[in-house]
């Protein structure tokens, strides 16, 4: 019984990170425009990225759903159609730069996802004190420095 309760909330998950949203609330969306990030969940303020590279695991992500697109793809088309290789292959170079971008922000939802289930995303206590407003805090003297 446990193990479809389990994978429920798995699916939940990975159904929260398609839509673009917070894995832990799924009420923050996790992107504000085009390709940038948001730190945190405005709702539920789970910092979404910890340390610089983290995010490294979504290219590898955005490169699988890339090559199996490309390989799908170039095998029916090259199935279906009689087209010289070197017009076949400048198609394919032009989709994998666009599918790149395409699939940029889904293969960084789905690390973001895959992070919250290792334990690597989740709200700081004091996150207001070290990022938000860190000159609120604090004595005169600290101020001054």
């Amino acid at each position: 019984m446990w193990r479809w309760y389990v994978a429920r909330l798995a699916l939940r998950d990975l159904l929260r990170g398609a839509r673009l949203r917070c894995p832990a609330c799924g009420h923050g969306r996790l992107f504000q425009r085009g390709l940038r990030m948001r730190a945190t969940c405005p709702y539920c303020w789970v910092r979404f990225e910890r340390a610089p590279g983290e995010s490294l695991g979504a290219a590898y992500v955005t490169s699988g759903l890339t090559a199996l697109v490309i390989y799908g793809g170039y095998f029916a088309l090259d199935a279906l159609l009689d087209i010289e290789i070197g017009i076949l292959l400048g198609v394919w170079i032009c989709a994998v730069m666009a599918l790149n971008l395409l699939f940029f922000r889904l293969a960084r939802a789905l690390w973001v996802v895959i992070a919250y289930w290792g334990g690597g995303v989740y709200a700081d206590q004091d996150y207001e004190r070290e990022y938000a407003a860190p000159h609120r805090h604090g004595t005169q003297d600290e101020q001054r420095l």
